[in-house]
């Protein structure tokens, strides 16, 4: 298992929504340095790049229409008095940090991390859980911490039970829009029938989560 480097320490202190996503894929950390780049070249100061390379390698792409999608299903939009969930990643960018909890790429084989591994079981992830999104975590009592995918759940969930978030302060459930399993986000969203689902999906899940979801966001303050 290897750990790059890769810019992605940019924090938003009065962020109200903290989206969590397990690690940054190559695709994000090759669009994150070159935003970063682009920024240094421009002569933005340090802070600046930081944020410029986060927000144009978060959930960047297709992955960012389906989970503006997820998060508008839910209520987040409603929640935070936006027409659409997509304003976080343009004019109200204010209200959101977008982070992962292995804060730089992580590679095993050569391949990106995936949704099978449990990077709480890892002596060097653990530490790296601790030191970079479990500081940022316990610096934002307030905010509302979304994991994406089972994978960034799982060490939501460890760094939880570790102190560094409060619990009711986090909402797990929702799907990663990975393209390897798109019958869950499909599902979830309401554009699959049951009857059309792959033994795998695991509907009944899906809709414990989405109606536990759209509960919780509404009770939002």
């Amino acid at each position: 298992m290897v750990v790059y480097y890769a810019p992605f320490e940019w924090v938003n202190p009065s962020a109200k929504l903290v989206l969590v996503d397990a690690t940054p894929w190559k695709a994000q950390a090759d669009i994150a340095l070159t935003e970063a780049n682009r920024a240094l070249l421009e002569g933005a100061p340090v802070s600046e790049v930081l944020r410029r390379a986060n927000l144009a390698a978060a959930f960047a792409g297709v992955t960012r229409q389906r989970v503006v999608a997820l998060l508008d299903n839910i209520g987040v939009h409603q929640w935070l008095s936006l027409s659409s969930s997509a304003d976080l990643f343009g004019e109200a960018g204010g209200l959101l940090q977008v982070s992962s909890v292995l804060q730089f790429p992580v590679f095993k084989n050569g391949e990106n991390f995936r949704a099978g591994w449990h990077p709480e079981r890892d002596p060097m992830l653990r530490l790296q859980m601790r030191n970079h999104f479990g500081k940022m975590a316990k610096a934002m009592p307030e905010a509302v911490f979304i994991p994406v995918g089972a994978a960034a759940s799982r060490g939501v969930e460890w760094l939880t039970k570790e102190g560094f978030m409060n619990r009711e302060r986090v909402l797990h459930g929702i799907p990663h829009p990975r393209k390897e399993e798109p019958d869950r986000v499909a599902y979830f969203l309401g554009e699959k029938d049951r009857a059309d689902l792959n033994e795998k999906t695991h509907p009944d899940k899906i809709d414990a989560a989405r109606d536990h979801l759209q509960s919780a966001v509404a009770a939002l303050k």
